[in-house]
């Protein structure tokens, strides 16, 4: 068994997982949108440890993040598959910038407002400029993998979508450090046979 920690929390995972499999089973603060296909990049993370035990980047993360950016470790989480037991850290981009928010809302002891909006700002020119060095060839590449309408119309599971939606805005409201998915109930199947 492997231990997936998402912004500093322990997650239980299994090899052959998706790194965001393991985060919305567990309500965990990473964005979702296109379930799994990598084109729509919410799910952008930062991997601090155990790199060794993902998969190498797929066709869609080489399409949308720069190579420096994917030898610093980012990748997207709907793609990096656990492909060994051991742990792995993780922190997704969208915790680190509702961070970078919080900071320059209530500065912590040492900084100022300047010095967050700074930061703030400047990672959003960095991924501005990311994306834009890899138009229009990241979304050409997109396209002919998943094709328009996939590309277009991410969503499949709207139900899926909307449970784990809420339960990581219940989650993140309530302070809880996760929420794990309760399986569907599952329709009986009618009887035919009459």
């Amino acid at each position: 068994m492997s231990t997936v920690i998402m912004n500093d929390v322990a997650m239980e995972a299994r090899v052959g997982e998706r790194l965001l499999n393991v985060g919305r089973r567990n309500a965990a603060h990473i964005g979702f949108l296109c379930d799994n296909a990598g084109t729509c990049q919410a799910c952008r993370c930062q991997v601090l440890a155990g790199a060794e035990h993902l998969s190498p980047p797929s066709e869609a993360e080489r399409a949308w993040i720069p190579a420096e950016r994917l030898a610093a470790g980012q990748r997207l989480a709907c793609q990096a598959v656990i492909r060994s037991d051991g742990e792995i850290r993780v922190q997704s981009h969208i915790e680190y910038a509702r961070q970078l928010v919080l900071n320059v809302l209530t500065p912590p002891p040492g900084t100022t407002v300047t010095d967050n909006v700074q930061s703030l700002l400047a990672t959003m020119l960095r991924d501005f400029g990311d994306q834009l060095a890899l138009f229009p060839g990241n979304v050409f590449t997109m396209l002919g993998q998943v094709g328009p309408i996939r590309f277009f119309l991410p969503i499949r599971d709207g139900q899926r979508f909307l449970d784990d939606t809420a339960r990581v805005v219940q989650r993140m409201t309530s302070g809880a450090e996760r929420l794990e998915r309760q399986p569907r109930a599952r329709p009986a199947p009618d009887d035919q046979s009459a």
